[in-house]
């Protein structure tokens, strides 16, 4: 009963009300969740109501990707592997791949479309990053650089765009350039991470970049965290974890021998 009252709430109007069922839901997803979500991203409700439930779907894609990716059969059992079925996933990727294809949909939702679809990255992925990053029109080129940050092979694309890009691009360019590990992005990324005249989200998103793409930057983060806004100082805090881990994954490995 609890899950009909929140899958009622996710075509309500107001953004909030929206945003907490959808969080409760993704603690409890399964193919009746996420066929509902699919439905209501096939449907004729306004276009917020259908981006939500299309984002939704983005994590149920990303996780049976990696858990469905080998071809044999496992039985995973009710409290581990995938939220889904491998025939709720497989209906999941072919309905939204169908909205990304038509092309009578609204820009917006072909552009989330494809954004939860690059979650698991497939060979055809590519040839369609390419043609979106080349075009004229600036939401498909976000979209484009966004994607980047999941399909292998575009990391000099990534630098390029961290060099030259301004705003929202130069954003989803940083933020690609660390899931990525775009070391020839560093320069510039240690820049926006330092300088008190950037955007503060975009700082953010620097910092928590660097330890992705740049092992020398412990003296930087190390100087972030006594920055006077808090949340610099906390993102460097995070960030030197990170590079912690990041710089010798081995240590723990090699202790263990040891003893």
């Amino acid at each position: 009963m609890q899950t009909n009252r929140l899958l009622a709430k996710l075509t309500d109007p107001d953004e909030e009300t929206r945003v907490a069922a959808l969080e409760e839901l993704a603690l409890r997803m399964d193919d009746e969740i996420a066929q509902a979500l699919l439905d209501i991203a096939e449907s004729d409700a306004t276009h917020e109501v259908r981006t939500d439930a299309i984002v939704a779907l983005g994590p149920v894609i990303e996780q049976c990707g990696m858990e469905y990716d080998d071809e044999a059969e496992f039985d995973f059992g009710p409290e581990l592997g995938p939220p889904v079925s491998r025939d709720t996933f497989s209906s999941i990727v072919r309905h939204i791949r169908g909205l990304y294809d038509d092309e009578t949909q609204p820009t917006l939702i072909r552009r989330r479309a494809f954004e939860v679809l690059v979650r698991d990255p497939q060979p055809w992925l590519s040839k369609e990053i390419r043609k979106h990053v080349a075009s004229a029109d600036p939401d498909w080129r976000l979209t484009a650089v966004f994607a980047m940050g999941y399909v292998k092979g575009f990391e000099r694309e990534i630098a390029d765009t961290v060099r030259t890009a301004e705003g929202a691009l130069l954003l989803e360019a940083v933020i690609a350039a660390g899931n990525m590990s775009v070391s020839g992005a560093a320069s510039r990324i240690r820049k926006l991470a330092t300088s008190r005249e950037e955007d503060l989200d975009l700082r953010l998103a620097a910092i928590e970049a660097l330890p992705h793409l740049d092992p020398d930057c412990f003296d930087l983060l190390d100087e972030l965290t006594r920055a006077r806004k808090r949340e610099i100082a906390e993102a460097a805090e995070y960030a030197l974890e990170e590079l912690e881990i990041f710089a010798d994954p081995g240590d723990d490995e090699l202790e263990e021998e040891d003893e």
